[in-house]
């Protein structure tokens, strides 16, 4: 344990202090809570749990689309320094079952439409878990909590190495990945998020959902701002194209897909008028598309995030003053996701483990003090991941000589829909589950909307061969939505190399990739 001189946990009281009747949180439908009433919901959440045993290490899950409720329910983890286990809306209950059993939570907090997924995955668990609601939909609820609690802050301090969350990614192995992330690393995201702070009286939107340790990072660096935070159930392009237009909205974080939903929307010429800041990153953003914005939105400061923000946390950034360099000549700059921010390591190498000189494609390597504590009960994995205090997230890219990176392609283990990782591991291992498969690979296809696209080929091993309906049904039981194939190929014989090893090019030529 190390002693912090500023415990993460004072976050949302030391906003109280600063900004008291500022609000935290707005909706689109008008409702709005101030950093006082928050900091003091956050209290009697803290004090009506702690009663009831929780404590340092609690492990809580969460199953529901953002609300304030959810976001108050990760602060006050935050305070107590219990644990927090956001889980991904879009998996499917066999998914979800998976997750919680490896992550024994004794809390389950639900919205309304996962009450049932939720109380069977709870009859599954090895432990005890108490299911509670987070909208009234069941008679234990958050609100029963608040009410009870007293708003006095909690008797603890936690500590920078602290678990602040366990978040689950897509595996490379078929298991999704328990990302074990600390204090510590919020404590950098906050420092880092000061070079994006906003003026007095913004109000900001994150796209990325609060189960993804992004979403729960800018709504955190908001709070640390004095910003108010935009709180709506899911993405809209319509809600927020609207929310620009009519003022609402001073900045947002959107990834690619969603730039390109909202400016779809016909809002008519000069209805962004207070939009300052747009944050964008999670997926590859299109020179074509990136160019299609600033020239929507001239006067808005744009920035590039990216990083593995689950393992990592942010590692560059291309700035405002790099956009406008781009729109003045220097348009390979769009092509870049920027330069490292400060205390972040960044290189290149070769399969050898040799740093490349600039120019030269290899493999993306970080290292960081945000770094995840590792992936839960993987030590293996966590050991070939965090090779040497390096971390490698799969991506290949080049830096130039001023140090901008450049991003030239992903290990074909991953494809990324939309800001949303899937490895192709999980989708076929589920495809080499139904009857007749004798082998299955999938692949990610260009796509103008989504980035990319699941594709999938299956072997089919005797006659009959397996129908398109039996590997959709599977598919669609088993995985989330966003990583269920859009196309299903049933081939006698996959193309193999030499040694046995599928040929994914081959296939990708197959489907224009």
């Amino acid at each position: 344990m190390s002693a912090s001189p500023w415990p993460i946990g004072h976050l949302f009281a030391h906003a109280a202090r600063r900004w008291p009747d500022a609000p935290c949180w707005v909706s689109v439908d008008g409702r709005s809570r101030t950093f006082r009433e928050v900091d003091e919901r956050i209290d009697r959440l803290c004090d009506a749990l702690a009663a009831r045993g929780v404590g340092r290490g609690t492990r809580i899950a969460v199953l529901d689309t953002d609300s304030f409720a959810y976001a108050e329910l990760l602060g006050a983890c935050l305070k107590l320094g219990a644990t927090s286990v956001p889980v991904n809306y879009r998996l499917a209950p066999y998914e979800i079952e998976n997750i919680l059993g490896r992550a024994e939570p004794e809390w389950f907090f639900v919205g309304e439409r996962y009450v049932e997924t939720a109380r069977k995955v709870v009859g599954t668990l090895p432990g005890e878990c108490r299911l509670w609601s987070l909208d009234g939909s069941l008679a234990d609820d958050v609100e029963a909590l608040v009410a009870e609690g007293r708003p006095v802050p909690p008797d603890v301090v936690p500590d920078d190495d602290d678990v602040l969350c366990i978040m689950f990614t897509s595996g490379t192995t078929g298991l999704p990945k328990g990302v074990v992330q600390s204090h510590r690393m919020l404590k950098r995201m906050l420092f880092l998020g000061q070079e994006t702070k906003p003026p007095t009286g913004s109000v900001r939107y994150t796209a990325s959902p609060i189960f993804h340790v992004a979403g729960w990072i800018l709504v955190a660096n908001a709070v640390s701002q004095g910003a108010t935070s935009l709180i709506h159930p899911q993405f809209e392009a319509d809600v927020v194209a609207g929310a620009i237009s009519s003022g609402l909205l001073t900045g947002a974080f959107l990834v690619p897909t969603m730039i390109q939903q909202v400016l779809e929307v016909d809002t008519g010429p000069g209805s962004a008028e207070r939009l300052d800041t747009l944050l964008y990153g999670s997926a590859p953003m299109p020179p074509s598309l990136l160019r299609r914005a600033l020239e929507r939105w001239p006067e808005v400061a744009f920035w590039n995030m990216f990083g593995a923000g689950t393992e990592s946390g942010l590692q560059t950034l291309l700035r405002p003053d790099d956009h406008r360099r781009a729109l003045a000549g220097e348009e390979h700059l769009l092509g870049s996701v920027g330069q490292p921010v400060l205390g972040v390591d960044l290189r290149i190498l070769d399969d050898d483990g040799f740093e490349c000189p600039p120019g030269v494609v290899g493999h993306v390597a970080a290292r960081t003090d945000s770094m995840m504590a590792g992936y839960l009960d993987m030590p293996e994995l966590t050991a070939t991941t965090l090779h040497d205090g390096w971390f490698f997230g799969g991506d290949r890219g080049w830096l130039d000589e001023r140090g901008y990176l450049y991003l030239g392609g992903r290990s074909r283990d991953m494809i990324v829909r939309g800001g949303e990782n899937i490895y192709v591991a999980e989708v076929e291992q589920v495809l080499t589950d139904v009857p007749g498969v004798a082998d299955a690979a999938v692949v990610g296809r260009p796509d103008d909307t989504w980035g990319e696209v699941v594709v999938a080929f299956v072997e089919h091993r005797d006659a009959p061969a397996p129908s398109v309906a039996d590997l959709e049904a599977l598919c669609r039981a088993r995985l989330a939505g966003y990583k269920v194939p859009v196309e299903y190929h049933v081939l006698p014989v996959l193309p193999r190399n030499p040694t046995g090893k599928v040929r994914k090019n081959q296939l990708l030529d197959l489907v224009g990739g």
